[in-house]
């Protein structure tokens, strides 16, 4: 048993006290002081922000009371739109690759993840699938919890990053051999709702997996037949898709208005401009704005050149092109990032942005399991120190260490 006290604990609203974790839950949690049979010695993290893990004193890791000093506690993030980080992609086919991206993000609190599969060629995003699978199966990559196909059906007018060639049209044997391949993983896939059978496609599959409006080229009526016939997610909202005018409201407005519908925002600063936030969080509100990453592989590197699997990117000033290209390539954040940025920019509380990077996902995707701190759920939590910044993650109750 553990104990985190004199924490600032970010349920739905403030709670100035402890939480008590027993074989991976949270068993217990109240304000002020915890009860005298929480257990000893009092252990204080010790570790520089940014760095995860418990030291100090003699208790062993996931035992006895640690004191958080007044740090922020906040559910461990959810990111349901990753495709890499630490030098490695998710969907490079290598698991190696699979459980160093996995591991990075986790260092940085995201203690949920699903893998975002890019479009390239048919047996790479087959291959990609079925690595992220086994490094799941072996339990190397214990937060990634779904994978995500961005495509194939996507647009070729609005294709950002992906690769042109390896776009299809929607065809329900690749989408068969995509979940085949996910080996139970697939949990959501991106598509252009305006592509010959695309509409069809959700309708007989929505009930399989989430339907995520994005790299279209839409002027808003087939997104609202999306959303009709299942589509439940808008992707990246704003980015690869047109822009809402005053006659065309383009899947921006109709994404916004619908209230069946997440949107995923990319808050990195560059991605989305202050106001396009926003404009998005106000009205899509608290509950339906979910906020990802779209992280590549140099996520967490620094500027300079890379190349991944297909892509080949420049990283300057912390924004990720295609090479010789103005083309976003995915952004180099991490939702720790993402959370500090809406805090300063929305002017949030840490309480009141928790869900977006947190509740808001895990009930998009039915996981009631994670993304409150409450009684029973998963003992998946990030202390923040008091710039935001991540000083501990804990794992189903156990710290992660990297």
């Amino acid at each position: 048993m553990i104990t985190v006290a004199n924490a600032r604990i970010c349920t739905p609203t403030l709670l100035e006290g402890w939480l008590q974790i027993e074989h991976g839950h949270i068993t217990a949690l109240g304000p002020g002081e915890p009860p005298h049979d929480a257990g000893r010695p009092l252990v204080t993290p010790a570790r520089d922000a940014g760095s995860a893990g418990v030291t100090g004193g003699e208790v062993e890791p996931g035992q006895g009371v640690v004191d958080a000093g007044g740090r922020w506690v906040l559910p461990g993030f959810v990111d349901t739109h990753c495709h890499g980080g630490g030098g490695a992609a998710l969907y490079s086919g290598n698991t190696d690759d699979v459980i160093q991206a996995a591991s990075t993000h986790l260092a940085q609190g995201t203690t949920t993840l699903i893998a975002s599969v890019a479009t390239m060629r048919l047996d790479r995003m087959l291959a990609a699938a079925t690595a992220i699978a086994r490094a799941v199966a072996t339990n190397q990559a214990p937060n990634i919890r779904g994978i995500h196909f961005e495509g194939p059906f996507l647009s070729p007018k609005r294709r950002g990053a992906q690769t042109e060639s390896a776009l299809l049209t929607p065809d329900e044997q690749v989408f068969a051999d995509l979940i085949d391949a996910a080996d139970g993983l697939a949990v959501s896939m991106t598509i252009a709702p305006e592509l010959p059978g695309a509409i069809d496609l959700i309708h007989r599959h929505h009930e399989q997996i989430t339907f995520a409006v994005g790299h279209t080229d839409d002027d808003g009526s087939h997104t609202r037949q999306a959303f009709d016939a299942g589509a439940r997610t808008a992707t990246h909202l704003f980015n690869a898709m047109p822009t809402m005018t005053h006659r065309h409201p383009g899947p921006v407005g109709v994404a916004l208005l619908d209230d069946r519908v997440a949107c995923e925002l990319i808050a990195d600063g560059t991605h989305l401009s202050p106001e396009a936030l926003t404009v998005a969080t106000r009205t899509a509100g608290p509950d339906r704005s979910i906020l990802v990453t779209d992280a590549m592989a140099a996520t967490g590197l620094g500027d300079g050149d890379y190349s991944y699997a297909d892509r080949h990117v420049t990283v300057h000033h912390g924004i990720a092109k295609l090479r010789g290209t103005g083309t976003l390539a995915g952004s180099v954040h991490f939702l720790s990032d993402a959370l500090a940025n809406v805090v300063r920019l929305l002017h949030l509380t840490p309480p009141q942005a928790a869900p977006l990077v947190s509740t808001n996902a895990a009930r998009q995707y039915g996981w009631r399991d994670r993304g409150t701190i409450a009684i029973g759920r998963s003992a998946d939590l990030v202390l923040l120190s008091e710039d935001l910044t991540v000083h501990t993650v804990y794992l189903a109750g156990k710290p992660f260490d990297r």
